[in-house]
């Protein structure tokens, strides 16, 4: 139990006791307005989450507390809600930073929906922002296939918070988080459920693909020369990077590999937010990199984890304890990485701010 993680929720201490993680809002799931252009459907209001037969069955069955997955039936020819959980919420909070994370694709729209959806996007930011609570309370009822139709776990609500949620997201790069939370002040409750909406890295406003400046523009070349010339000066650029990055951190802090050959100069201020920004230093100044192996780049990248001035690893909730623990990492450790933080403080400030997907100030 000392490697689960904790969070705090208006001021109360909950320890992640289980996640499901990476659940993807299908074109299926959304409503009509935001659906993508190749697809047809009005959507259904229910949400897969998994298969209640086979090697991960406990898994779900444990998580919900929930035995009777596929077992709806009539009475007087109405279907019988079969209540999971009634401890579900939303966080106004998590909602209001879907959509800032998303506001561009709502206004530049890198997919192609049916309906220009830059215009829904004041509004249902305004909508999110009048909710009473910072807590949505909701309850879920099972609507699975039947066993013998396939087996697949759906859950459904009829609270107006389900709506809303459906309303919000956009297809194919949006995600479903659930973390099992229990109250750790009090023994023997039953747990809470906290649902959260999570958007793909690379759509996310920082980063959006339709701000991605050609790479050529944001080096100071001639406008006549050939792209092989301007691709050569990248690399270079690149190299130099890398190179710097390496010497003056040798070694991946969770590995200890110092093999070139398979180091990272990973950008703490992402480096296609520094071209949008027209500052090339921060691109290729090396106290802008981490040098980190491939799979601790990623996490880093991607910002499920993240670092204190001082060094202090810090993890976020977007990965499960299952998978903390094959990754050998304890989320709650918090040790000290020879990430030789010093001067780095803006970089590794703007990442704990803008790139790192959980809120420093809820973690535990």
């Amino acid at each position: 139990m000392t490697n689960l993680q904790k969070v705090k929720i208006e001021g109360k201490e909950y320890t992640v006791v289980d996640s499901i993680q990476n659940l993807r809002a299908e074109d299926s799931f959304i409503q009509n307005k935001n659906k993508l252009d190749m697809y047809r459907g009005n959507g259904e209001a229910r949400k897969y989450v998994g298969s209640y037969t086979g090697d991960n069955s406990t898994a779900l069955r444990d998580f919900f507390e929930y035995e009777t997955w596929g077992n709806r039936y009539h009475r007087d020819g109405v279907w019988v809600k079969h209540i999971i959980q009634k401890n579900c919420f939303f966080s106004k909070a998590n909602l209001v930073k879907y959509l800032e994370d998303a506001r561009l694709e709502y206004q530049l729209q890198e997919q192609v929906y049916k309906n220009d959806i830059s215009s829904f996007y004041e509004e249902r930011l305004a909508k999110v922002k009048k909710l009473e609570s910072e807590k949505i309370r909701f309850s879920i009822y099972d609507v699975s296939d039947s066993e013998g139709s396939g087996s697949r776990a759906y859950i459904r609500s009829d609270d107006a918070i389900w709506q809303l949620w459906r309303e919000l997201v956009l297809p194919k790069i949006s995600y479903l988080s659930i973390l099992k939370l229990q109250a750790t002040d009090i023994t023997n409750t039953e747990p809470l459920y906290y649902f959260r909406i999570l958007l793909d890295y690379q759509f996310r406003s920082i980063i959006h693909p339709k701000l991605s400046l050609d790479i050529d523009e944001s080096i100071d070349i001639e406008q006549n020369e050939s792209s092989l010339i301007k691709d050569a000066k990248y690399r270079e650029g690149q190299s130099k990077y890398r190179k710097k990055v390496i010497e003056y951190m040798p070694q991946c802090p969770f590995t200890k590999v110092s093999d070139e050959r398979i180091l990272i100069a990973s950008h703490i201020k992402p480096y296609q937010v520094c071209i949008n920004e027209n500052d090339l230093n921060a691109a290729y100044d090396y106290l802008n990199g981490l040098a980190l192996t491939p799979t601790y780049d990623k996490l880093f990248d991607r910002g499920f984890i993240t670092f204190l001035d001082t060094g202090e690893l810090i993890c976020g909730t977007q990965l499960s304890p299952y998978t903390w623990s094959k990754l050998n990492i304890n989320p709650n450790a918090r040790n000290k990485m020879r990430i030789y933080p010093e001067e780095r403080t803006s970089y590794l400030e703007y990442h704990r701010l803008n790139v790192f997907q959980d809120n420093l100030d809820d973690l535990i």
